[in-house]
């Protein structure tokens, strides 16, 4: 198994597919994942990578509404987030899901449809939940809150606010920190729910189709 670090790798559609053909001819017969962007997840790319050994496609979507992509200079839509999605889960590669909440302006309605998109696409590979933005030194967030008063500097970030990256080290949205926390809280709730009630069904289906089926695949579930 190999994890491509290549942040570039699906940015040249034609370097992807000699890459992926060559995988093909030499006959590796591996598995592999990679991070990708979904501007340039193309059906007929996705097709070659998957018959190549790609099993996973980690995204950065950040979030579900198109002002706030704007706002962070993502370069991306909401439309093209879907149709890359849908495009990977059709060629039957899982994707990861990056999704986080606490940019500029957002609010609960903003988390909300980053909840039902993840609800909407979930494929049970993985639990998915939402973190909080993290402003790190460098990035224009990082600039922003030393703009705002909400930072002094980098010992600041690393020595007072970044204590873990599930808690929120700057707050750029309308909300309190309190009621932050709480809107994440149920929309992480309702993911986790979510895996937990998927996974415990397909257990269930795992152990009718052995004993029913008699279903060898299975080895138990220490072994999932």
């Amino acid at each position: 198994y190999i994890a491509f670090a290549d942040e570039l790798l699906m940015t040249s559609k034609k370097r992807t597919i000699n890459f992926c053909q060559a995988i093909i001819d030499a006959k590796l017969n591996i598995k592999w994942d990679c991070n990708g962007r979904l501007n340039f997840a193309e059906p007929n790319v996705l097709d070659i990578m998957k018959k190549a050994g790609c099993v996973f496609i980690n995204y950065g979507i950040e979030c579900l509404d198109d002002q706030i992509l704007k706002n962070m200079n993502k370069v991306l839509t909401v439309k093209q987030i879907v149709k890359g999605i849908e495009s990977t889960l059709k060629a039957g590669i899982s994707p990861g899901f990056n999704v986080i909440f606490g940019n500029i302006d957002e609010d609960d309605k903003t988390l909300q449809k980053g909840v039902d998109f993840l609800l909407k696409y979930d494929d049970g590979s993985q639990l998915r939940t939402i973190r909080p933005v993290t402003p790190y030194p460098g990035s224009p967030l990082y600039y922003r809150a030393i703009e705002k008063g909400l930072l002094k500097d980098v010992k600041d970030f690393y020595e007072n606010k970044h204590v873990n990256s599930d808690l929120l080290s700057v707050n750029f949205t309308k909300l309190s920190d309190e009621q932050f926390y709480k809107v994440l809280y149920e929309a992480n709730k309702a993911l986790i729910k979510n895996y937990f009630k998927n996974k415990s069904k397909m257990f269930v289906n795992q152990v009718k189709k052995l004993y029913f089926e008699r279903d060898v695949e299975f080895r138990g579930f220490r072994q999932t």
